[in-house]
């Protein structure tokens, strides 16, 4: 018997046993569409994690430099922050560490009041340097950002964000426009593109920045940083930089040796492998429970064949009074399995596909298509087929014909 002659047979066969042949394939069914679902949507919430990340910390080649040896806790502002990061440890690291490429220095507090005419919010103000935008790669939507004249001569201009604009200039244009941040009054330059919701879920677009020399000298009057963000040159680098930096931090601090740093330096590359790393392993342990549930389908699969065989024993020792060879029953009851097993794995991906656009939809992650899995779903579904099909399969073999006949 050839293999077209014996998916035939196992076609006519499930078209008689309907029900069973349905029981069989739901197992698969769950298993492929869980599989489907779980990757395609784990992937979906990895990419969304880095993305929102990345809107954050800007770009990964960069190290950032906080005050605090690590005993701060939550976002770090001015009022919060230990005065042991100074403007002049900002400039240090940009001129002695070889693996930088520029630094940025960065004031912020979260309690000053913003108002025009009528209307008041309390956007994060931040102090930032000139060179903000190429660091961290941002954008503006309209006007330009402050410059490097404006640092010098502490210019009073603001770059505000998108929720800024709506609460303060929700039918107008904002720019030339002046605000008062505290009682210090701004004229709004430029807007900034929308960065959207951080990994937290607060908004990145409740922001006013403004040039770190006119925070200092005109509206925090504090001579220390929150933050310094330092770019690499190259961002494998990195614990290279790290360690240039703290050896040039506590040299500039006078911290003896046997003493704790006063300031902590972050990686974004590392924070982010880490993230990663949580996202990795959610991700392997929802396939394991993909992969178990498509097992235990297996186990109907191969529980049910072995119903059907003694069931089928008349129809068995017909077939093998009429010349059909033990290899001819194997092979049918296999392409059974594998007929079941694979029409299961298919509509379990178009039901995982479906699945994984309305999960997707209703958590508003991107729509990631995870051919792998897709593949390995496929893959899954014959393997199953085959591996807990052949017991079923060599049972019916050993079938006696003369003693079914009798039956």
């Amino acid at each position: 018997m050839g293999v077209l002659e014996g998916i035939r047979l196992a076609w006519r066969s499930m078209s008689r046993h309907r029900l069973r042949a349905f029981f069989m394939m739901v197992g698969v069914m769950v298993g492929i569409s869980s599989l489907t679902i779980l990757y395609s949507v784990g992937e979906s919430t990895k990419q969304e994690t880095i993305k929102r990340f990345k809107r954050m910390v800007g770009t990964f080649d960069t190290v950032i430099v906080r005050p605090g040896a690590g005993r701060m806790r939550g976002m770090i502002s001015l009022t919060t922050a230990e005065p042991t990061l100074k403007f002049e440890d900002a400039q240090a690291i940009a001129s002695e560490v070889a693996e930088i490429k520029q630094v940025a220095q960065v004031q912020n507090a979260f309690d000053i009041d913003v108002q025009y005419r009528d209307r008041a919010a309390t956007p994060a103000v931040v102090g930032v340097s000139a060179n903000w935008l190429d660091l961290r790669g941002d954008e503006v939507t309209e006007g330009a950002f402050f410059t490097n004249d404006d640092m010098q001569s502490l210019a009073r201009v603001a770059v505000i964000g998108m929720d800024v604009q709506k609460a303060l200039f929700p039918d107008e244009n904002p720019l030339d426009k002046t605000l008062r941040i505290g009682d210090v009054p701004f004229q709004v330059k430029a807007v900034l593109a929308s960065r959207g919701a951080g990994p937290g879920g607060g908004s990145l677009d409740n922001v006013i920045l403004i040039p770190v020399t006119t925070a200092s000298k005109r509206l925090f009057n504090r001579d220390y940083l929150t933050m310094t963000v330092a770019q690499l040159k190259d961002p494998e680098d990195s614990e290279t930089a790290i360690r240039k930096i703290t050896a040039l931090m506590r040299e500039r601090h006078r911290i003896a040796p046997s003493a704790l740093d006063d300031f902590t330096i972050t990686s974004p590359r590392a924070s982010m492998a880490q993230v990663t790393q949580v996202g990795s392993t959610l991700s392997k342990t929802l396939m394991g429970v993909a992969i178990i549930a498509m097992i235990i389908g297996g186990v109907v699969i191969m529980s049910l064949m072995l119903i059907a065989v003694s069931e089928r024993r008349k129809e068995i020792g017909v077939r093998r009074s009429v010349g059909a060879s033990r290899r001819d029953i194997l092979l049918q009851f296999v392409l059974e399995a594998l007929v079941v097993s694979s029409l299961g794995g298919l509509i379990g991906i178009g039901v995982g596909l479906g699945g994984t656009r309305i999960v997707i939809q209703l958590q508003n992650l991107p729509h990631i298509v995870a051919w792998d899995a897709l593949g390995l779903a496929v893959g899954l579904s014959v393997v199953i087929g085959l591996v807990f099909g052949l017991y079923p399969a060599w049972k019916a073999t050993n079938v006696d014909p003369v003693a079914a006949l009798r039956v």
